[in-house]
C-alpha cells in the first residue's frame, strides 16, 4: 500500500495490528463539542443516523440478517416519491424525517455486507429512497460508523457498507447492484422502494479511494471522501462525473492534506469542493465512533488522533448528499457565495473547482 507521494502505509498498519490495535479501546476523551446542546444531539445521533431515506451498505463479514435495536415512532408523512419531496430542515446535521432505522448485518452478495434503512417508514407513502454505498477506512468495519450511517440513512437513503477491511471498487460496487436488485426481487423489504436511478457514494481513508473508483457509476448523483486517499484505479478520474466533496482537517496526520487530500482536488475534473476543518485535535480517526476497537489511544496518538464520531462533518456530508441527490436547494448555504457555511469558523481554506 503506497500512498500520493510513495510514502508506504503499509508498515504503519501491521505495527497497528502486531501492538493489538485492533482490539485496544478508546483512551483519548473526546475535545469539547462547541455548542450547549451537543450533549443530548449525542443520544439523537445515536438512534438517527439511519433514518435519512438513503441506504448505506458497508463491506464486512456476517452469517445473519439481523437487525439491530432502534427504531421509534414514524415521522415520515410528509414524505412522497422521491428525495426531492424531502421536508426542509433547519439543522443538516440532525436526524432526518426517516427515525426507525436499523442496522442489518450479513446482508448482500456472500453476506458480506451491513446495510442501514428505515423499518416501518420504509417506503412510505411511495416514497423511494435513493441509494448508498459505503467503503470503510482500513482496519475497520461497518458497525464503526454508526453515528455516521445511521444519520444518513434518516434523511432517506439507504445505506450499504461493505464489510472488507480493506474495501475497493468491487466490493462497494457489488453492494450497489445488489440493492438495485432488491428493487426488483419479489418478497424483498425493498421491492419497488428504492430509486435506483439516484446513486450516491461516500467513502474515508482508503475506502474513500474507494468510493472515487466506484463513482463512475452512469447513475452516480454525488461522491463525498471524509480525509480520503486517491483512487487506485486507472481511468477514475476522467470516469468520474459527479460533483465532488472532500474533507481534512488540520490536525490530521496520518492522510495528511498536503499528501492525500489536495492531489485528489487538484486530479479531480468535476464540480469540487474542498473542506478543511481548522482544529488540531480532529486527527485521522475523527471519523470512527469513539469507542471502537480501532480507537488506539495514546498508543499511537500523535499519529492518528482520537475517534470522534465524526460529528462536525455530519452536516455538510448531509448537506451534499442533499443538494445533489434530492435538489435540497437550502443546502447551497453550505456551499456557495463568500459567506457559506464552510466559509466561516470552524472552516478554512475552502476551494471550488469548476464550479456551477
Amino acid at each position: 500500500m503506497i500512498g500520493r507521494a510513495g510514502q508506504s502505509l503499509e508498515p504503519i498498519f501491521r505495527a497497528i495490528a502486531d501492538t493489538g490495535a485492533r482490539t485496544m479501546i478508546f483512551a483519548l476523551p473526546r475535545r469539547t463539542l462547541r455548542s450547549k446542546t451537543a450533549m443530548p444531539r449525542i443520544a439523537l445521533y445515536r438512534s438517527a443516523i439511519a433514518c435519512g431515506g438513503i441506504l448505506v451498505v458497508a463491506c464486512g463479514s456476517g452469517a445473519h440478517e439481523t437487525a439491530s435495536d432502534g427504531g421509534g415512532a414514524a415521522t415520515a408523512e410528509e414524505v412522497s416519491r422521491s428525495c426531492s419531496s424531502l421536508p426542509p430542515v433547519a439543522d443538516y446535521g440532525a436526524p432526518g424525517p426517516f427515525d426507525d432505522v436499523k442496522m442489518f448485518t450479513g446482508v448482500g452478495p456472500k453476506n458480506n455486507y451491513t446495510l442501514f434503512r428505515p423499518t416501518k417508514t420504509l417506503g412510505q407513502h411511495g416514497f423511494k429512497h435513493p441509494i448508498a454505498t459505503w467503503g470503510n477506512g482500513i482496519l475497520t468495519t461497518p458497525d464503526m460508523y454508526q453515528k455516521t450511517l445511521p444519520l444518513i440513512a434518516t434523511h432517506g437513503f439507504v445505506v450499504i457498507a461493505c464489510n472488507d477491511t480493506r474495501a475497493e471498487m468491487a466490493c462497494l460496487s457489488s453492494g450497489m447492484d445488489w440493492l438495485v436488485q432488491q428493487n426488483t426481487t419479489a418478497g424483498s423489504a425493498m421491492e419497488g422502494k428504492l430509486d435506483t436511478k439516484t446513486e450516491v457514494v461516500v467513502g474515508y481513508s482508503w475506502g474513500a479511494g474507494a468510493a472515487i473508483d466506484t463513482s463512475g457509476r452512469s447513475n452516480v448523483k454525488a461522491t463525498v471522501s471524509l480525509h480520503g486517499m486517491p483512487p487506485r484505479q486507472s481511468g477514475s478520474w476522467s470516469n468520474m462525473h459527479a460533483p465532488l466533496l472532500l474533507t481534512t482537517s488540520t490536525g490530521d496526520n496520518f492522510v495528511t492534506a498536503s499528501k492525500y487530500v489536495t492531489p485528489n482536488y487538484d486530479d479531480s475534473n468535476v464540480q469540487t469542493f474542498y473542506a478543511t476543518l481548522d482544529d488540531s485535535t480532529v486527527g485521522h480517526l475523527y471519523v470512527v465512533d469513539e469507542g471502537a476497537s480501532i480507537c488506539v489511544g495514546s498508543t499511537v496518538g500523535n499519529m492518528f488522533g482520537s475517534c470522534g464520531n465524526d460529528t462536525d462533518e455530519h452536516a455538510l456530508t448531509i448537506a451534499w448528499l442533499r443538494l445533489w441527490a434530492c435538489g435540497d436547494s437550502n443546502a447551497k448555504r453550505f456551499f456557495y457565495g463568500s459567506d457559506c457555511t464552510l466559509c466561516q469558523s470552524p472552516w478554512i481554506f475552502p476551494q471550488r473547482k469548476n464550479w456551477q
